[in-house]
């Protein structure tokens, strides 16, 4: 690794301060991206910018709607009960980052600016509509979460920014969500492709009134699937529609062809896993109806 300076600042606007102080500063949060990066890959840092002393980002409530401080751990989403209980999907997602002791040191602010199109937490931070709240020398912003992602490894940040908070609102009663992904090995792997599905149910307790589909690891970024929202949007997930559903996100993905899966296979998966995520999705949904 080579040598770099390192600031630990104790507001936003420190930080801020510090990372438009270089031209190449990167904030760290977890480190375990950045740190990898910089020690097997070579990457050139000048001046790493510790997040960890900014209390404000450690904060996690769920008082109504979550908020999730960006430097909370991936560990600590997935274990928290009111997480589990409301916001089942993304358990189901930071559940599967990394290994428990990665879990336990990425964050999920650092899991979403990494912007890896196969990132587990993002696609259900999609599904949720979430906001992502911004601080930076110029002030404060907030932004759709669908919004955020421009591409590999870029985010709607601009230099000197950083990502303070993320908020969930609460599903209504008859929501349900649920995430799943296709990977080689159980453990410590990224995925060949994954889905993500929030449904509400109608009053009558079996028809969707709305849906949300989030593809992952088909496209530059968590693509929502318009077409699988409108064949499940109206059905009681019926046979048909999820078939219909399935096919519809296999035309919507934008995958590629690499040396884990061809561009066809993931299309096919998406088929299979967009009908399973969508019975589970429905399955806690009418948990929830009560």
């Amino acid at each position: 690794m080579r040598r770099f300076d390192y600031a630990s600042p104790t507001s936003v606007a420190e930080a801020s301060q510090a990372l438009v102080s270089r031209p190449d500063a990167r904030p760290l949060a977890g480190g375990t991206d950045l740190l990898i990066q910089m020690k097997e890959r070579g990457r050139i840092v000048p001046l790493v910018v510790s997040l960890r002393r900014v209390g404000a980002l450690h904060e996690l409530s769920a008082n109504g709607s979550l908020a999730i401080g960006a430097m909370v751990t991936c560990g600590e989403v997935a274990e928290h009960d009111a997480v589990r209980r409301y916001w089942p999907i993304l358990s189901d997602g930071a559940e599967l980052v990394g290994s428990i002791q990665i879990r336990n040191r990425g964050t999920v602010g650092g899991n979403v600016c990494n912007a890896a199109p196969s990132a587990d937490v993002s696609p259900a931070l999609v599904a949720l509509a979430a906001t992502a709240h911004i601080g930076g020398s110029a002030g404060t912003r907030s932004i759709d979460i669908e919004q955020f992602f421009r591409g590999p490894g870029q985010t709607a940040l601009t230099r000197g920014e950083v990502l303070t908070r993320i908020d969930v609102p609460r599903p209504a009663a008859g929501s349900g969500g649920a995430y799943l992904r296709h990977v080689p090995r159980r453990e410590m792997d990224i995925a060949v492709v994954a889905v993500g599905v929030q449904l509400r149910l109608a009053n009558d307790g079996r028809t969707v009134a709305d849906a949300r589909v989030v593809l992952g690891a088909v496209a530059p970024v968590p693509l929502r699937s318009r077409g699988a929202e409108v064949a499940l949007i109206g059905s009681t997930l019926d046979a048909a529609a999820l078939t219909r559903a399935g096919e519809a996100a296999a035309a919507d993905a934008r995958p590629i062809s690499d040396v884990r899966a061809t561009a066809d296979y993931r299309r096919e998966l998406l088929k299979v896993y967009t009908r399973r995520v969508a019975q589970i999705a429905l399955g806690r949904a009418r948990a929830n109806a009560g």
